[in-house]
């Protein structure tokens, strides 16, 4: 064997990976199974060279072995080789001898096209196979385009009806304002019962081109399921979706609730627990007479029909370049926190949410000496407060204090009816991200992005304890990204004390799943995204029975209920998502861009977003398997 010829470890490793990214899961297994290697490398992952085979590579080597081809054949003007991808197959006579090779088959197949995303090429049109056949039989196959989005989307079941409406896989105008309803089927990795969970996607880009997605958050209550809010630069935006369409062409309407100046941008969002109205908090610069620029920062509700309330925001307290980091509602809806920064001190405001007057002004407001990046509702009076150097548990209570200086040196300032009281601070060294609350078993979580660090803290009265059995530093390389408990679902838990799962992402596409209690914490799953591909978001579904996860083009399901085979595993097909947006390069280009998932209130459907591109996906689940939707899933269309 020549120097960079594959052995036998080579292939079946690159077999094995494309029979589970394709969902043939009995196939890989038995592969797996009848693969003799050795001993060390019982794992197929643990072989020298697993790191470096990028996703679908066993498809990309085929196809560049294709196209060498055909390009060698034109330089020594002979015949190709391999003529799989040309409309020119020879019959294949009886003794198993190729007959005169000019004849045609009977039912030519169109030729592959691919948007190629892994390889490094800088012309992805470059790698397009028999191009010219592709011409001159383009017209004759319109009908059929549908078929190279499989080569792009290996977890496609190839086995789904052929009779499948061909119109469902139509290309959408790249940058068109409304969404299209493109219905496409993705099935989950099968199983032994063969139970396929599919999908209908509608994909559509932002017609603004300088707008990007930051949020994309549907409506929280059921009445108002079918509407979400987008926001992000230069965009503050509803959407009212259908459930579903028998026209695959149906538009979704919009509304833009705000005049969004150049250059600016929602930072923060979130619903009221009601869905009645929407809280944005935007950033956006004024222009000053002597020619400079002023950052102004505002807050306000805003409702589907345009009506208003603003808040009278302190940020003059932070006076440089503050921005409103985060938006939250307690439970009851009755109050609502923001935390705004200018990375040198932190501001955290709170407002009295049943007030309703046009304009509100905050009933407490505490100033920090430090950065503070984020806050979560512990109770209805009480929340953690995260930051630089900080971990804090405050009760908000009626104001007993004049405004002034607290115990550790942060000032505070009360409105005339609540303020801080300070209830533990947790000693540490790190700067938090990010920090969840679990009202049921009082256990907090935080993240720490820039030492690697996750900590989970369960309340032993009065201090907060580290929960014995996880691991608090982060595994190398592998910084959380996302971090989430189960929602509570009323119906189903039926003691305050019950173990609950904690869900938390990691850039190295690593999720697990802990449970945990006041005195428990074991990992209950371990999933990953795929070699190579960082998860960056994730969204329970209303139950909390199942798990989503994004990377920045593609999002898998868990259901946690039946084991750790992925229910849905999508990917965004490359002729919708990639086309016509430069902020969605085919090439594997960095764009920046995180992914915004969310599971509407029904249990039924995600939306994703990442750059300005966005894809509403709704399960078809199986008749048998009803647990992402709260009522039987046979109604589904």
């Amino acid at each position: 064997m020549g120097d960079g010829a594959l052995g036998s470890d080579h292939i079946n490793y690159l077999i094995l990976r494309y029979l589970q990214e394709a969902g043939h899961e009995n196939a890989a297994r038995a592969l797996h199974q009848d693969w003799h290697r050795p001993q060390e490398f019982s794992d197929p992952e643990q072989l020298p060279f697993a790191p470096l085979v990028r996703q679908h590579e066993l498809v990309h080597i085929i196809q560049d072995a294709i196209f060498h081809d055909q390009l060698l054949a034109k330089v020594s003007n002979n015949q190709r080789r391999f003529n799989l991808t040309t409309t020119q197959f020879p019959h294949r006579a009886s003794d198993d001898r190729r007959s005169d090779p000019t004849q045609q088959h009977d039912f030519p197949l169109p030729p592959a096209k691919r948007s190629r995303k892994s390889n490094h090429h800088a012309d992805p049109d470059s790698m397009q196979i028999d191009v010219t056949t592709q011409d001159q039989h383009q017209d004759q196959h319109q009908d059929q385009h549908h078929i190279h989005d499989r080569h792009d989307r290996p977890d496609l079941d190839q086995d789904q009806d052929q009779d499948q409406d061909q119109d469902e896989d139509r290309d959408p105008t790249p940058d068109t304002a409304e969404p299209d309803h493109l219905p496409t089927a993705s099935s989950a990795t099968q199983t032994d019962t063969k139970l396929k969970s599919k999908s209908e996607t509608m994909y559509w880009a932002l017609d603004q081109p300088d707008a990007s997605i930051m949020h994309a958050l549907w409506n929280p209550h059921l009445s108002h399921s079918t509407r979400l809010l987008t926001v992000g630069e230069s965009l503050c935006r509803f959407y009212n979706l259908p459930h579903h369409s028998k026209n695959s062409l149906q538009r979704a309407h919009h509304t833009d609730v705000e005049t969004m100046p150049k250059g600016s941008v929602i930072t923060a969002a979130c619903w009221h627990p009601s869905g009645r109205y929407a809280t944005c908090a935007l950033d956006s610069t004024r222009r000053l007479p002597g020619g400079g620029h002023e950052s102004v920062r505002s807050m306000f509700d805003v409702t589907v029909q345009g009506t208003k309330r603003f808040y009278d925001l302190h940020g003059y307290l932070l006076q440089h370049s503050a921005i409103i980091v985060a938006l939250r509602y307690n439970n009851s809806g009755t109050r609502l926190l923001s935390v705004s920064t200018n990375m040198k001190r932190g501001l955290v405001e709170i407002w009295d949410a049943s007030q309703p007057a046009t304009s509100l002004d905050p009933v407490a407001v505490k100033l920090f000496n430090q950065p503070v990046i984020d806050a979560v509702w512990a109770s209805d009076d009480s929340i953690v407060v995260c930051g630089e150097n900080r971990l804090d548990f405050y009760q908000i209570h009626d104001a007993s204090m004049p405004n002034g200086t607290s115990a550790n040196g942060d000032s505070f300032a009360s409105t005339g009816t609540r303020n801080f009281a300070l209830q533990y601070s947790h000693p540490t060294d790190k700067q938090w991200d990010k920090v969840r609350y679990d009202s049921v078993n009082a256990i907090v979580a935080a993240t720490s992005s820039s030492d690697d660090h996750t900590i989970l803290l369960a309340k032993t009265s009065p201090r907060w304890v580290p929960l014995p059995g996880f691991p608090t530093e982060g595994p190398a390389s592998k910084r959380a990204t996302a971090m989430a408990f189960q929602p509570v679902d009323t119906a189903n838990d039926a003691t305050h004390t019950s173990p609950r799962r904690l869900a938390v992402t990691h850039d190295s596409g690593l999720v697990r799943v802990y449970r945990v209690a006041p005195n428990l914490c074991e990992t209950l799953h371990e999933f990953t995204m795929g070699p190579h591909e960082a998860a960056l978001a994730l969204s329970w579904s209303p139950t909390g029975s199942c798990l989503a996860v994004a990377s920045e083009e593609a999002v898998k399901i868990w259901d946690l209920n039946t084991g750790s085979v992925p229910l849905l595993t999508w990917r965004a097909a490359a002729t919708h998502w990639y086309q016509g947006d430069e902020n969605n390069l085919p090439n594997g280009d960095e764009t920046g861009d995180e992914p915004s998932l969310n599971w509407d209130a029904e249990g039924k459907r995600l939306v994703f977003a990442v750059g300005r591109k966005m894809a509403a996906i709704r399960l078809l689940l199986p008749s048998t398997n009803t647990s992402l939707a709260n009522d039987d899933s046979s109604v589904v269309d």
